[in-house]
Order: C-alpha cells, then structure tokens, then sequence
C-alpha cells in the first residue's frame, strides 16, 4: 500500500509539474492599467493578449516543427519580440506604437507558420510544395529586420529625448572649452558597438593607435554577428544533448537526496552539501522538483543554462593550444 501511494504521488508530481510547466509558459501577464480608463484599458490588454497569444503559438511551434532552418529562424525572431513584449509590459502605454508587429508582422508569421506545418503533416514531396515552403522560409526570414524595426518604433520617443540629452551635454562641454575625441580600440560586437579594451583606458589618448573599424552594413548583423549565433545549439550535438538531459533528470530524481546529478553536473561542492543534508529529506524532495525540471526542460534552454559554458570554455582552451 505504501508503494503504491508513492507512485501516484510521483505520477501526480510529474503530471503536475508539466501542468505548472505549462501554464506557467503560455498565461498571459495582466498589465497595470489602474490609472487608465476602462475603455482604453480594455483596447491595451486585448492587444497585448493577442501578442502574447500569437508569440506562444510561435514558440510552440517552434519545438515541434522538424525542419531545424525554419526552426532556427523562428528562434532568433522569437528573441526580438520576446524582448518587445516584456518592453511593451513595463510600458502599456506604448503598446499602440507596436499595431504592424501585433496585427500583421507577428499575426502573418502565425499563418504562415501553420500553413507550413499543415504542409509538413501531408509528406508531401512535389516540386510545387517544395518550392512553397522555400517561400515561406524566405518570407519568414526577413521578419527579423521588421520585428527590430517595430522595436526602434516602439523606442523612438525613448531614443529622441536621450539623443536631446546627448546634444545638451555636447553643447554644454562644447561651451567650457572641454574637446571631445572618438577613438575606436575595440571590435565590433554582435550589436554592432564598439567593445572597448579595458586595459588601455588609463592610457594617454596619443599613445593609443587608432583603428578604424567598418559598422556591419546590415541590420540584421547587429545581432547576429557570428555564424554560431544563428542558432542555439550546434545541431549535431542534438542527440548528446538530449541524452544529457535525460541522464541529468533521471540522476536528480532517483538520486537527488545523494547530490548525483550535482557531481554529473561538474557541481562537487554543491553535491557535498546534498550528501551532508541527505538524512533530512529535503535535498531529495529538491533533488526530484529539478529533475522534473530538467524533464519538462526545452533542449535549447538545457544546452543554454548547463551546456553552453562548458563548451565555451572548451573551445577556449583548444584556441590557446592552437
């Protein structure tokens, strides 16, 4: 009897946390309207549902969809306007600026996302249907240049009054006699600034050799400068990631209390303090909620948050080998 009222605890925590999971990626924010009237309250909110609804449906897709161009594509465009939306819940005022992204980029992005899949579901292989879903990825491919559009739209009072500030400041040193010097002695990063070498910064300004530096020409390289930007993960790893990912929560939920998905993880001390606590219970009712994190986990997300620095590193230390 006590076996079995474990196992439909943990089936009723597993069921649970994928429920909670859920939920908890695709609710709503409610914005604070307090201060507005009803009318115009109503008007913002109902926007910003459909926004948000339209984004989860994207993002939703996006782990479903088997063609990993397309769903690479979906993942830089899903970056923008996770970004415009989380601007657009701090400030609801400026949700109107944003009318293109929410009632026709983000809203054609959806269509046309469901049709491919709708296609992908017939198996078909003909020279038209093929041809079709080239379009679409073409056509889905210049939303990353129309979603940050919108975004500096959404930002242009935000970008004018710090621009006015700027000129105040220019005026002002102008007037004290105070010369300013641009020196470029960094690269260009992925945002297209200048990374400043921090080294050379208390050095005279006639002793550092100026290096003219050319801007990306392209919008679309502010953000993606390098090529292992264009997607989350190397997808040749997928298979190691995702083995990981399963090795990681099975550990964490059979063996959270002994810290055994700690020591996998490379965490020896965090794994020390589960083995000292292990009598008390707690690190194995910790241990078993993240392993069914870990499970109900985004591949992309797991590479992000466990992965992604170690292979950095990696790559670092085989660079200075070489």
């Amino acid at each position: 009897m006590d076996y079995l009222l474990v196992i439909l605890s943990t089936v009723a925590v597993i069921f649970g946390g994928k429920a909670f999971w859920d939920w908890r990626k695709n609710r709503t924010p409610q914005l604070d309207l307090e201060e507005l009237e009803e009318e115009r309250a109503t008007y913002l909110q109902e926007n910003f549902d459909k926004a948000t609804a339209d984004f989860n449906y994207l993002e939703k897709a996006r782990e479903e969809i088997s063609d990993r161009e397309l769903s690479a594509q979906l993942t830089r465009m899903q970056r923008v306007a996770k970004k415009l939306l989380a601007h657009l819940e701090k400030n609801p005022d400026r949700i109107p600026l944003a009318y293109k992204f929410i009632d026709y980029y983000q809203d054609r992005a959806v269509k046309i996302v469901r049709q491919y899949k709708e296609l992908e579901e017939t198996e078909l292989s003909t020279d038209r249907v093929r041809d079709l879903k080239a379009r679409m990825k073409m056509t889905l491919s210049a939303l990353d240049d129309a979603y940050a559009d919108q975004f500096e739209h959404v930002l242009n009072d935000q970008i004018i009054s710090a621009d006015a500030e700027l000129k105040v400041m220019e005026q002002q040193l102008d007037a004290e006699g105070i010369k300013r010097k641009t020196i470029d002695i960094g690269e260009v990063d992925e945002y297209g600034n200048v990374r400043i070498d921090t080294d050379l910064l208390d050095q005279p300004l006639g002793g550092i050799e100026r290096r003219n530096i050319p801007l990306p020409t392209r919008r679309r390289k502010r953000y993606y400068e390098d090529e292992d930007d264009l997607q989350t993960f190397p997808e040749e790893e997928r298979p190691e990631i995702i083995q990981r990912k399963l090795i990681q929560s099975a550990l964490a939920i059979f063996l959270g209390s002994l810290g055994a998905h700690k020591f996998y993880q490379g965490k020896t001390w965090q794994g020390v303090l589960y083995l000292l606590f292990f009598w008390t219970t707690l690190p194995t009712w910790i241990g078993f909620a993240e392993g069914i994190r870990y499970l109900f986990m985004p591949v992309e997300d797991f590479y992000e948050q466990y992965m992604k620095k170690d292979r950095d590193k990696k790559n670092g230390r085989n660079r200075r080998r070489d």
